[in-house]
């Protein structure tokens, strides 16, 4: 196994270890929307251990390309984006239209990608990856905005989307350039494309390790 790999399958594994932290803790999500988190996360594991049975076994490169591109990442931005629009609807009401604003703005962001932008068998999307990055960080920064000014600032440490949060924000921020710019680091600056590679693996672990304290510090209301 080299290093890549190895950094693949540790990733795998903090996946899976928010998905049973989850399962773990699911007397507390059980009662609220939170509940459908875990099952999430066991989704995003499946598909990862699908990816790499495509790809590692298979051989099948554009196969494994196009179960992310066309199932993996967009599940990704959508399950947020409801994600939001449920904690919107009851602590922000007045945007609570926002995340179907992102959603459809991603929609169809996905569709234009797929029917006038692609250019190669391994293209990756990042139009709507940059659209649907966009989307997520408007309503990541309207959710910071208003716990900073609300007196729930005072127990964040409790407070479950807050925790998914600052890993969204971590994450998607951070990778921004590297999505954004994929196919252009790719063919035309692959050493700055490796060195981008392996930090965006790193934001993705303080992600999944920020879901799973979100999980064991928080009570979800």
């Amino acid at each position: 196994m080299d290093h890549s790999q190895f950094i693949r399958w540790g990733l795998n594994l903090v996946e899976l270890l928010a998905c049973v932290t989850g399962i773990v803790y699911w007397k507390k999500l059980r009662h609220s929307h939170w509940k459908w988190f875990p099952i999430y996360l066991a989704a995003i594991v499946i598909v990862e251990l699908a990816g790499k049975y495509i790809r590692e076994v298979r051989g099948d490169v554009a196969l494994n390309s196009k179960l992310y591109l066309y199932f993996g990442i967009p599940l990704q931005f959508l399950f947020f984006y409801w994600l939001f629009r449920q904690y919107y609807k009851y602590n922000m009401a007045r945007l609570k239209n926002w995340p179907l604003v992102a959603a459809a703005a991603y929609i169809t962001s996905w569709i234009v990608d797929i029917a006038y932008l692609s250019e190669e068998k391994l293209w990756f999307f990042s139009f709507s990856y940059t659209i649907g990055n966009i989307m997520l960080l408007i309503l990541i920064i309207a959710f910071f905005a208003r716990l900073a000014a609300s007196e729930e600032v005072l127990q964040f440490r409790t407070n479950l989307m807050f925790w998914v949060c600052l890993g969204l924000l971590i994450f998607y921020m951070g990778t921004l350039p590297f999505y954004g710019l994929h196919n252009t680091l790719r063919t035309r600056y692959p050493a700055i494309f490796m060195v981008y590679w392996y930090i965006q693996f790193g934001l993705n672990y303080l992600m999944y390790i920020s879901f799973i304290l979100a999980m064991i510090w928080s009570k979800p209301k």
